[in-house]
């Protein structure tokens, strides 16, 4: 089994992180050839965060099998949020089990991989009439602005095309 992804900057990597922080305590990633996925309920069942992240997005990919992985989002945002602006991150499982997180050229830490208890979560069918594409990096400032003023946010959207 081989697995490794590195970034070639922090900034979505910890907006990623942070989107999720806010959900669950533990994510369990699913990495395949394709990339990597995240999907998770709030415990309340009340929140769904669905993020599918393609190996193109990546500065170095590389997957042989489907592998899970899991890990404590605290633990695993306090390394990440050791990294500069500019420095990639690569993540790695090792022989042992362990998550090996880079940061940067010269920042290397072990992080232990848990097992974990969540299932698999349905995606509702829910139509839309709307698409919104958006960076990460952008929603987590959207976010960080409406989180000082509201626990809440509504998105409307209009016919006309936005910027």
């Amino acid at each position: 089994m081989t697995f490794g992804a590195k970034t070639s900057g922090s900034d979505d990597l910890k907006a990623i992180i942070s989107a999720i922080s806010t959900l669950v305590e533990e994510a369990t990633f699913v990495a395949t050839a394709e990339g990597i996925t995240f999907r998770g309920m709030d415990p309340s069942h009340v929140a769904l965060i669905d993020i599918s992240w393609p190996n193109s997005a990546f500065e170095k990919y590389e997957c042989d099998s489907d592998i899970k992985f899991g890990v404590r989002i605290d633990e695993f945002s306090k390394l990440i949020k050791r990294a500069d602006k500019k420095d990639s991150i690569e993540i790695s499982i090792s022989e042992q089990n362990m998550l090996l997180v880079t940061v940067g050229k010269n920042k290397k830490y072990k992080m232990r991989l848990i097992e974990s208890s969540a299932t698999d979560t349905p995606l509702p069918k829910i139509p839309y009439d709307s698409k919104i594409i958006l960076s990460s990096s952008k929603f987590d400032k959207v976010l960080g602005d409406v989180q000082v003023v509201s626990d809440y946010l509504t998105i409307q959207t209009s016919d006309s095309k936005g910027d």
